[in-house]
């Protein structure tokens, strides 16, 4: 068993919350259990199926597939994304690969940060929004604002007992960012020098090339510096309605995932996948490398239950499914693992107070010839 995957060693709790300093940090609880958005393991994840490597050896026991990577707003552990890291890594050992991934990496991989940062009015506003919003940057690392008489310095480390991963993390990031920066800007901006802690690779040619600055290796600290001239760069698509609309959209998803369970998450997303099929507790345990004891702990710790889970599951599956438009309730009834549209139609209306065919965009009784006055649907 990966030893970064299983056993009782899960850190499940709750996200960093909403706030105004523009450092990341090391999250409240510990940075296992922060949930972020999956932008970089989604794009290590895509480059493994590149090179021919199965997706469900890196999944496996983390109850998440390639299809819920590209799900709008998902959030994953801090422990799952470097578990998936670490995972990678180990069948990609590719020295240039973490440069190689930030350079790939187009704006709209970043949801709704993307539209603030096109919104933004100035570059420096663009990234002190992904500062101000590190789960929705998807950020694995400490990444911290230190300032400097010419501009600004970032400063990036890995969180304890992650020292192994930070010359990949730092590059990734670093990388990313310069990228992100780039397509909102429409130009080739670069910093003005880029410091890196660990020893220069063979082909570090590369790195000054992609920056365009200088890159210095075996310095004290990792630390990418930005002239106050780029930061006061005016962006071409600056927009105050779609900068507010994306802050809405930010503090939503800061929100969501503040007050979300990562374990709970992880087990909706198994039995979600496992639907119609209503697996019993065993199942997903199996599924999440956990025992079923231990599973059932964890859950009683974060004052969640198996139904409950199962529950929200059933409900978040009928709504996403209800969301592509009008369907029969036996269709939805299957699809959610009920034994009849009846059970369907009263879990429905104790989860939304409404029955399913006047649920708006909701299902369409009538193409199951189920008359939508039938007795279970009356207020």
């Amino acid at each position: 068993m990966d030893s970064a995957a299983g056993g009782d060693g899960w850190g499940w709790g709750r996200a960093a919350h909403a706030g105004r300093p523009v450092t990341h940090g090391r999250p409240p609880g510990g940075r296992a259990q922060t949930l972020v958005a999956p932008v970089f393991v989604a794009a290590l994840l895509a480059q493994a199926v590149r090179q021919g490597i199965d997706p469900a050896v890196l999944l496996r026991g983390l109850g998440l597939s390639l299809a819920d990577l590209a799900k709008p707003g998902l959030a994953v552990s801090h422990r799952e994304a470097i578990t998936l890291v670490r995972r990678c890594l180990r069948l990609m050992p590719q020295p240039d690969l973490a440069l190689r991934l930030g350079r790939q990496m187009v704006l709209t991989d970043w949801g709704t940060l993307a539209l603030g940062l096109l919104g933004a009015t100035t570059l420096g506003d663009a990234l002190g929004l992904c500062l101000h919003h590190p789960a929705s940057a998807g950020y694995l690392l400490d990444l911290r604002e230190g300032s400097a008489p010419d501009g600004l310095v970032l400063i990036a480390e890995a969180f304890g007992g992650e020292s192994d991963l930070q010359p990949f993390l730092v590059e990734l990031t670093f990388a990313a960012t310069v990228q992100q920066l780039r397509q909102t800007s429409q130009t080739m901006c670069a910093p003005a020098v880029v410091e890196l802690m660990h020893p220069a690779p063979l082909r570090a040619a590369g790195y000054t090339a992609y920056f365009g600055c200088p890159v210095h290796f075996g310095r004290p600290q990792n630390a990418l510096r930005m002239h106050h001239d780029w930061l006061a760069f005016r962006l071409p698509w600056a927009s105050s309605l779609a900068h507010r609309l994306a802050l809405q959209g930010l503090e939503s998803e800061q929100q969501r995932w503040g007050s979300s369970s990562p374990l709970g998450l992880a087990v909706e997303r198994t039995l979600r996948g496992l639907l119609p099929e209503v697996a019993d507790l065993a199942r997903v345990a199996g599924a999440l490398n956990l025992s079923e004891r231990s599973l059932r702990r964890h859950l009683a710790l974060e004052g969640l239950s198996y139904r409950q889970v199962l529950d929200e599951a059933r409900r978040s599956e009928a709504l996403a499914l209800m969301a592509g438009g009008p369907r029969p309730i036996a269709e939805l009834a299957r699809a959610t693992g009920f034994s009849s549209h009846r059970a369907f139609t009263r879990a429905f209306k104790r989860w939304t107070g409404q029955w399913p065919s006047r649920f708006k965009g909701g299902a369409d009784t009538q193409v199951v010839g189920t008359p939508a006055t039938a007795p279970e649907e009356q207020d």
